[in-house]
């Protein structure tokens, strides 16, 4: 069955074959929809107001009792021929609040960062500074000596220095006497 569709050039047929369009060139027309770029920004903006509302509902208040944040603290990480040297920022954690573990290649750095005991939430005008749990781990050589690390807190920089292992020392093979 052959017809003409509006929308084309005049005289140019379509060819209908079992429910889809074809055109006589062999082109299949495309659906035409409008695109509210105005509604489409503020569908966009509402999730990004409820990744935000999210996030901000993590938080650790002593009233409300929820006990992990979505923060990972910056952290510098190179070696020397002797150590691995981590530096992690850490403002506002106590010594007595953090934890480092030496496990299977990876160094973790986890902890705590508390609210101020003073503040309740409802008299914050404004908070920007994300409390609660934090975790980081970093993949490091195996030969890590985990009971010569050092770790030191000062102005909010957590100092971790990791000597590496002493390599194995080469065993002598004597040469063994033919029978």
């Amino acid at each position: 069955m052959i017809r003409g569709v509006a929308g084309r050039e005049r005289g140019t047929k379509v060819l209908l074959t079992r429910g889809s369009r074809r055109y006589t060139d062999g082109s299949i027309p495309m659906t035409v929809f409008r695109w509210n770029s105005l509604q489409d920004l503020f569908a966009i903006q509402e999730k990004v107001n409820r990744l935000f509302e999210e996030t901000i509902h993590r938080t650790e208040f002593p009233d409300e009792g929820l006990d992990t944040a979505l923060w990972s603290p910056a952290a510098d990480v190179y070696e020397t021929p002797e150590e691995i040297i981590l530096n992690v920022e850490l403002p506002g954690v106590q010594l007595d609040d953090v934890r480092l573990e030496a496990l299977d290649g990876k160094l973790r750095v986890s902890g705590h960062r508390r609210a101020d005991g003073g503040v309740e939430p409802r008299h914050f005008m404004r908070m920007e500074r994300i409390y609660g749990s934090f975790s980081r781990e970093f993949p490091v050589p195996a030969s890590l000596d985990p009971t010569r690390i050092k770790a030191t807190l000062r102005a909010g920089v957590l100092r971790v220095l990791a000597p590496k292992a002493d390599r194995g020392q080469p065993i002598p093979v004597e040469p063994r006497k033919a029978r």
